[in-house]
């Protein structure tokens, strides 16, 4: 029926006798309108269902139904069936059914919307009372519903409460309609509309913000997400978000070393701006923000990273290296190095690679594993390991020059075999053998006469006590790193080796008036397992992770005191070294004597009824063992152990520290050096200040210099026959002041022919 044969019609049935309402379905905004428009007149009452609502409710249709029976005026009823549409078709269908069969006192038109299939009586005679408007649908628009509790900014078209909703419905073409209300969408599981909860602050984000649609909503909490809101809520953008709280969008790794100082929102903020725009310069934090799913998982994948590549990989170290970096900035979390320390056994012997010596809990598992499955790898191939993950345990293993075939051989095996807590037997046969024969009386002078030779002018003493030669690599690893320059001499204590008896020097520097540092630490870790390092809990030499740190923060003082010009030169003095190995031998000497042990059972009081031992020697009213047994009686020692005679309890450094010079500057005079079947090679230096003790490392090799005239130093390097490029390191009394000059050499003949 066209518009103008309905509007006819309605006229007709307004002053006619008939007693059922007329229904009257139109199919869009216009024609609804026009309708209305037309006989809104005196007379005639327009009345929407919207009246009938509760705040935030649907129509009470009781009272609807009643309104229509016992209305005896004219009306127009509208709105009804949009409302009906929230129950769905069967409801609309059964109300419009009840509706067209009503008997009333008046004439009411009910206004329906869109309700041709719902109108679609089997009885023909109920067509008299049904009016239908042709015309073009106006499509139904999409209804979101969205808390009360949200705070909202929209510029589509919003209203409150869904007892307005039919209004818009029926008034306007919008495609979305807005609704702040209670309701959510699972309340009308029937309804005909397209309904979209926009219950959480997540909904409304990721509507305002298509940038942020590809985040899931579990990466954030609903009050996280409602903060965000708030922020886009404010006018801007999110990626205008991250610029103001972050910098650069697209450059957001740079701020991670703020991280650990964020509050959680900001850390959530970060995490998901890092998930939409990606990290570029950084593959560590690009694999562990993909692999986590919330922001609270982000530090803890930074960790398991490493665990995705195989440490043969041509990229682990580079990785490695931006892992652990990452790590130090984020301040190493306690609960995550625990968890990492445990996921990372799953590498069983690899496990190693992946460690750092960012934290305790790292370099005692460090320590832990190589006791497990590198006693029997080569000390090459520990140190290739160590140099990469604990740098300050390499400095530790690496061989120092003593100058002294013994020394060398020995302490070499000694901090191996300390580290991977077990005695390696090519050490424990020389110690053997050196308990009988002890040439450190020939080859080492008392550390009285050596002290007595040190100009002291200027200088403050470092007594470390119980520090033996073992760690003179790592001193000087750390001198370097300080820019200081140690002179080391070695001596030996005397026996047995006790503080009280090996501490005379410490009375020529007071009597000086020179200060005296007083270092007991290292004593105190041996002795009394402070820490609560106990080789009777735990097997594993995690005490040198301290010992290192004590030396350290001793070599920091010195660094001070120098710089600030408290003195000229210090001087670090030991009484004794202790023996590690002696404690994990576990042996006890065959022969008891009449006097028990003392010193954990390195060294027991002499008396006329005792039987000698050919691993003991008598000093000073004292029986002193030299290999690695215990005389009975004395308690087994917490950690190391001193007072008998093994090198390691006996050889002692002297070492002077000074500043290095600020001018030292060395090159290489001939950087190509032709040699020949008589002609061998030889290299020489220039330095601009005056050098002592000078060595130089080629090919892992060492060479004396000679010094010569204007501070030349020449190299004779006879074995070197290959044509090739060197590299050279240059030591000054084994501090390394240069690295990586290099020269050339090349063969005579080929030279030659180069020049035909």
């Amino acid at each position: 029926m066209k518009l103008e044969d309905c509007i006819k019609k309605i006229t007709r049935y307004l002053v006619s006798e008939n007693a059922q309402p007329l229904l009257v379905n139109i199919q869009n905004t216009y024609d609804l309108n026009k309708i209305i428009t037309h006989f809104d007149v005196n007379g005639n009452e327009m009345i929407n269902a919207s009246r009938f609502c509760n705040k935030d409710e649907l129509p009470r249709l009781e009272t609807v139904l009643d309104k229509i029976s016992n209305e005896s005026g004219r009306c127009f009823l509208i709105g009804l069936t949009s409302f009906l549409r929230f129950q769905g078709e069967e409801v609309v269908k059964k109300y419009l059914s009840s509706i067209v069969h009503m008997t009333i006192t008046g004439h009411v038109v009910i206004m329906t919307y869109q309700c041709e299939k719902q109108l679609s009586f089997s009885d023909p005679r109920l067509s008299r009372s049904i009016c239908f408007v042709d015309g073009d649908k106006t499509p139904l628009p999409k209804l979101v519903f969205i808390s009360k509790e949200l705070p909202i900014s929209f510029t589509g078209c919003i209203i409150e409460g869904i007892e307005n909703v039919v209004e818009k419905i029926e008034n306007s073409s919008e495609n979305e309609i807005f609704i702040i209300t209670a309701k959510h969408k699972n309340m009308y599981p029937n309804s005909i509309y397209s309904i979209v909860d926009m219950s959480k602050a997540y909904e409304i984000v990721i509507k305002k913000d298509v940038i942020l649609a590809s985040l899931d909503e579990d990466m954030g909490t609903e009050s996280q997400w409602k903060s965000l809101l708030f922020m886009i809520n404010s006018g801007k953008c999110f990626i205008d978000i991250c610029d103001d709280a972050f910098g650069n969008y697209q450059n957001l790794e740079i701020m991670m070393p703020s991280y650990s100082s964020y509050s959680e929102e900001k850390k959530w903020l970060y995490f998901i701006a890092l998930k939409l725009f990606g990290i570029k310069n950084n593959t560590c934090l690009a694999i562990a923000v993909n692999n986590a799913t919330t922001y609270f998982q982000l530090i803890r994948e930074i960790y398991r990273s490493i665990l995705e590549k195989n440490h043969t990989d041509k990229d682990f170290i580079a990785f490695y290296q931006q892992r652990k970096l990452l790590l130090t900035e984020l301040g190493n979390p306690i609960n995550e190095v625990v968890d990492f320390c445990k996921v990372v056994l799953q590498k069983e012997e690899q496990a190693i690679y992946y460690l750092t010596d960012n934290t305790i809990q790292e370099k005692e598992l460090i320590l832990t594993l190589l006791e497990k499955y590198y006693q029997n790898v080569s000390k090459n191939e520990i140190e290739g390991i160590l140099f990469v993950i604990y740098p300050d345990l390499y400095s530790y293993i690496c061989d120092y020059k003593y100058n002294i075939p013994l020394l060398d051989e020995y302490f070499s095996m000694y901090t191996h075999s300390k580290i991977i807590n077990k005695v390696l037997p090519q050490l424990e046969e020389l110690v053997t053998q050196q308990a009988i024969v002890r040439e450190y009386n020939l080859l080492l002078e008392p550390r009285t006469v050596k002290m007595n030779e040190i100009d002291k002018t200027d200088s403050q003493l470092y007594f470390i006590d119980a520090m033996g030669v073992e760690y003179l690599s790592y001193i000087l690893a750390k001198c370097k790193e300080k820019e200081l320059i140690a002179n080391v001499t070695i001596c030996c204590a005397n026996l047995p080796s006790i503080t009280s008896k090996n501490k005379e020097f410490v009375n020529d520097f007071e009597a000086r008036g020179l200060l005296v540092h007083f270092i007991k630490e290292l004593d105190e870790i041996k002795h009394h397992g402070i820490y609560d390092y106990d080789y009777r809990q735990r097997k594993q030499p995690i005490h040198i992770i301290k010992e290192l740190e004590i030396i350290d923060k001793t070599l920091n003082m010195i660094h001070l005191k120098l710089t600030q010009g408290d003195c000229k030169k210090a001087i670090i003095a030991s009484d004794h070294g202790a023996s590690r190995l002696a404690v994990i031998h576990e042996t006890e000497n065959m022969w008891e004597m009449e006097s028990k042990g003392e010193h954990s059972g390195r060294c027991c009081p002499k008396t006329d009824a005792d039987v000698q031992t050919k691993f003991a020697t008598e000093e000073d009213g004292f029986w002193v063992l030299a290999n690695y047994d215990r005389f009975k009686g004395g308690r087994k020692a917490n950690v190391e152990v001193h007072g008998g005679a093994t090198l390691e309890e006996v050889v002692v450094p002297i070492i002077e520290i000074t500043k290095c010079p600020e001018d030292i500057e060395i090159s290489i005079i001939e950087k190509v050096i032709t040699v020949s079947y008589r002609k061998k090679a030889a290299l020489r230096l220039f330095s601009k200040t005056k050098l002592q003790n000078v060595m130089v490392r080629i090919d892992g090799k060492y060479y004396e210099a000679k010094e010569e005239d204007n501070n030349i130093y020449l190299i004779n390097m006879p074995q070197l026959k290959k044509a090739k490029q060197y590299k050279v390191d240059i030591f000054v009394s084994n501090n390394l002041i240069a690295s990586d000059l290099s020269f050339e050499i090349k063969k005579e003949s080929s030279q030659e022919k180069d020049l035909l």
